[in-house]
């Protein structure tokens, strides 16, 4: 027997239980990927929905306006002292 031919053999049996075990993983991982779609689509359409409202619009840029500036003062605030 080969050098590589044994360090194969022992990497597959000295890896975990869970590496082996891909069904279980796919499961897990459909629902995780269904669960992050319909995430990422609330996502994309409360944005949408706000970007083609001009009133929905206003009000989200004077929200963030004015979270960022006060984020700037309590940061400036902390710095400072």
């Amino acid at each position: 027997m080969s050098a590589g031919q044994s360090v194969r053999r022992g990497y597959a049996y000295g890896v975990s239980a869970a590496v082996h075990s891909g069904p279980a993983l796919g499961q897990r991982s459909a629902s995780t990927d269904i669960f992050s779609l319909v995430v990422m689509a609330t996502i994309v359409f409360v944005i949408v929905a706000v970007a083609s409202d001009p009133v929905l619009a206003a009000s989200a840029g004077r929200i963030f306006g004015t979270a960022w500036s006060d984020a700037i003062a309590l940061l400036l605030r902390v710095v400072s002292r």
